[in-house]
């Protein structure tokens, strides 16, 4: 399975902000308290981005949003 978003599990410490905001509801808070949030419904990203632009560990990279591959060579050609 394809998992648009992935947490660095070193640096994310749960504080469930972009379970929150996320528009499209994919995440799920994790059970055990100070873990990122569990991506429960990949298949449902919009790749807007807006949990990436609030996590306030963004700077050292806690979140990562990857576009699938048709996306990305849209993105480069500026075609989005």
């Amino acid at each position: 399975m394809y998992n648009p978003v992935v947490f660095n599990e070193e640096i994310c410490h749960g504080c469930n902000i972009c379970v929150e905001i996320c528009p499209m509801d994919i995440f799920e808070t994790n059970p055990v308290k100070g873990r990122p949030p569990i991506v429960k419904y990949p298949d449902q990203c919009a790749y807007e981005g807006v949990c990436w632009d609030r996590c306030p560990n963004q700077d050292e990279a806690a979140i990562t949003i990857i576009p699938p591959l048709p996306m990305r060579v849209s993105i480069l050609r500026g075609k989005l």
